[in-house]
């Protein structure tokens, strides 16, 4: 019956509530004896807590994926299907004077039951110029083209499409290649050898040759207005984590060095490597048994006093032009004196420098402060996902300022996003003094997606000052490191492993506490065209580089500039040596590279394409826009077998516990937030499983006598 209009419950369910709320404990004793369950009802804050918990567990879980897996990681390989292309790696070098050919060969072999294309993405010196791709199929080479990009990419497809054996070289960054590779059979082995020409280097009297193998994972967003054309962005792996490490990740790297003068030293710093004299040179050779390709390779060598060059020009003539690369060196160290210098240091604590890399970098930054002089100013700022600078303007390097900046600098930890830019601007925009040369020291693995927006904002912010970077890690973004320090008129320093930090710290500052050479102006003698054409600064030790076009053989060079606000000139009779058509190839990468560091500063995109395409063609070069395609004209795929498609695994950088956990290295405070969202889960769950809510409970004293205390539950069931 109804009680009332709109109450459609009996008279005996109200009863039954009514004698809930009065006599609850008996109503209980009551319940539990008929075996039904009393509802446990949540109060709104309850609510509110439960679901908090709930969405930051759902964003925990959905961020633990493989950390590299995200959208912003630009490179790295990741195994496909269960069965992969494995992939040796065998790297022949020849060093004749300041010249280096090197060929990359990769094996891969297709151990999957399915016809195959890999793709494997993989990373060469600064500047590399590529102009040589073979392929061995069985018993048939075949030998890759030059073609514009577009054209390479459909002269692929088709043969991918029709079955054919065929293969695409492409640039993906400036110092990042990628390789395609279709139609493997099962069982399959073929070789890919890729070549391409650079340079040594020589700083302090020691020349060297790096060769980068792996990359270190990137973090931030890309800009599009820069950023190419690119494939699926595969993942990297762990060393630990590869199938049977010993055969699918074997590294054969052996070098020829030809310097023409007597050595004093020889050193691999990253590698044990034997090395055999011979009547024209060395043979230098790697003889770890499990040698990886998880961190960059080094060689260094050392002249015998007095028989470095103070001047070399080499050049080569194709009939038509002379091509010459020039070294002009600067005052020997004793001959300048150092001035008030105002450094600040920035230091990268992201996320990405966890581990061996953090600890390097707080090292280098230790060893950087012992070397100030009583009449220099610093600064230290470090920088995460935000950025802190130690003091508000900088300082004296007292005692007390010593300590304060030392006991900071020994409690920084990596953990956090990475983003530089304000960091950089705060550096770049101080106050300026009058009475100092600032000296921006900036230490970080270049772990980001935007180098092109970095780079122009150094252009445009560094004024008077200096950049000088500091790599760290085992696979540094050393593109990103090293044309941050030429647009920054410093220069750049790797550390690669902390029993390294002092001697580099040690190098760097006897090279940056003398004064630069500013202002510098090379006159060849007769119209030239030479890069890079906006000269950076030189410092005691460091040579000038100059490749150039010119319309017949120099005969003299002059150097002239502003030492210590006064100034300066030399005049260089050149000792010819005779070159190759290698001067040619490097000379037009230079200016290709020269093009493409326009975009930063306004050139047309569509003007620059255009220019480095025909210079790419006319000198067989692979670039952004060209690329090296090899197709065997003969069909291998039965039209009815289906291609599977696999990438080959690339190493993460030795050291690096960036897949450590399920997160990712740079996001930020990570760990504060589980930590968070299990305390939140906890309190939550521990509120649902009680009677009643735990926030704003009244005691019974002061409950009314027909006042539910909680919401009306289901009535007593009836008999």
């Amino acid at each position: 019956m109804r009680h009332a209009q709109g109450n459609t419950s009996s008279i005996r369910d109200q009863l039954e509530q009514e004698a809930r709320h009065l006599y609850p404990n008996l109503y209980q004793r009551l319940a539990r004896h008929r075996g039904v369950k009393q509802k446990r009802s949540l109060r709104w804050q309850d609510r509110t807590l439960l679901i908090v918990a709930a969405v930051l567990m759902m964003a925990l879980l959905l961020r633990g994926e493989p950390a590299f897996a995200q959208d912003d990681i630009e490179y790295g390989i990741e195994w496909s299907g269960g069965t992969a292309t494995a992939v040796n790696t065998q790297i022949g070098i020849e060093i004749t004077g300041m010249v280096a050919r090197a060929e990359v060969t990769q094996v891969f072999q297709n151990r999957g039951s399915d016809w195959a294309e890999a793709t494997y993405r993989f990373p060469l010196p600064e500047g590399a110029a590529v102009d040589q791709l073979l392929i061995e199929v069985g018993n048939r080479v075949l030998v890759g083209e030059i073609q514009e990009k577009q054209t390479a990419r459909r002269i692929y497809q088709k043969a991918r499409n029709n079955g054919q054996t065929a293969t695409l070289v492409e640039q993906q960054r400036p110092n990042q290649f990628e390789t395609r590779l279709a139609n493997v059979a099962p069982g399959e082995v073929v070789r890919i050898t890729i070549g391409f020409l650079s340079t040594v280097n020589y700083r302090d009297g020691e020349f060297s040759f790096q060769f980068p193998m792996t990359f270190t994972p990137r973090a931030g967003g890309s800009n599009q207005r820069f950023e190419l054309e690119t494939s699926p962005r595969p993942m990297l792996t762990s060393w630990a984590d590869t199938p049977s490490p010993a055969s699918t990740h074997q590294l054969d790297l052996g070098i020829s060095l030809q310097t023409g003068l007597v050595l004093s030293k020889i050193d691999s710093r990253y590698h044990d490597v034997d090395i055999h004299p011979t009547t024209d040179g060395y043979h230098i050779f790697v003889t770890e048994q499990l040698a990886r390709t998880d961190r960059i390779f080094e060689l260094t060598w050392v002249p015998e006093l007095g028989t470095a060059p103070q001047t070399s020009l080499t050049t080569w003539e194709d009939g038509d032009s002379v091509y010459a690369l020039l070294m002009l060196a600067p005052p020997l160290q004793d001959e300048v004196a150092p001035q008030p210098r105002e450094v600040i240091f920035v230091i990268d604590t992201s996320g990405s420098m966890e581990g061996e890399s953090i600890k390097q970098a707080r090292s280098a930054l230790l060893h950087g402060l012992a070397y100030l002089e009583q009449d220099d100013l610093f600064n230290v700022i470090q920088f995460n996902s935000g950025h802190e600078q130690l003091f508000r303007n900088p300082v004296m390097p007292m005692t007390a300022e010593l300590e304060a900046a030392a006991d900071y600098i020994e409690g920084l930890a990596a953990n956090g996003g990475t983003n530089m830019g304000p960091a950089l601007h705060a550096a770049m925009t101080l106050p300026a003094s009058t009475d100092h040369l600032r000296q921006i020291v900036f230490i970080t693995d270049g772990s980001v997606g935007n180098e092109h927006d970095l780079l122009l904002q150094i252009g445009e912010e560094l004024g008077d000052s200096r950049l000088f970077t500091v790599s760290i890690g085992a696979a540094p973004n050393t593109w990103f490191m090293n044309k941050s320090s030429i647009i920054g008129r410093g220069s750049h320093t790797h550390i690669g492993k902390l029993d390294a930090v002092e001697s580099a710290m040690a190098d760097l500052w006897n090279h940056i506490q003398t004064p630069a050479l500013m202002n510098i102006e090379v006159d060849w003698g007769m119209d030239s065209e030479f890069f890079p054409e906006v000269i950076p600064d030189l410092y005691a030790g460091e040579p000038l580089w100059l490749y150039a076009k010119l319309p017949s053989q120099p005969r003299e060079v002059s150097i002239n500039g502003l030492l210590v606000d006064s100034p300066w000139e030399q005049h260089a009779q050149p000792l010819h040596s005779k070159g190759n058509e290698t001067l040619a190839t490097l000379w037009a990468r230079s200016k290709i590279e020269s093009l493409e560091d326009s975009r930063l500063f306004g050139t047309d995109p569509q003007w620059i394409r255009e220019q480095v395409t025909d210079l790419a063609l006319d000198y067989g070069m692979l670039t952004a826009y060209t690329s090296l395609v090899a197709v065997d004209k003969t069909p291998a795929r039965p039209a009815r077998q289906n291609l599977r498609s696999d990438n080959i695994p690339s190493l993460l950088p030795a050291g690096s516990s960036a897949n450590a956990t399920g997160f990712s290295a740079t996001a930020a405070g990570w760990k504060l937030q589980l930590i968070l969202s299990f305390i939140t889960l906890a309190i939550a769950s521990g509120l649902f499983f009680f009677p009643t809510g735990l926030l704003g409970r009244k005691s019974a004293s002061t409950r009314q006598p027909m006042a539910p205390s909680t919401p009306p539950c289901r009535a007593i069931p009836t008999a």
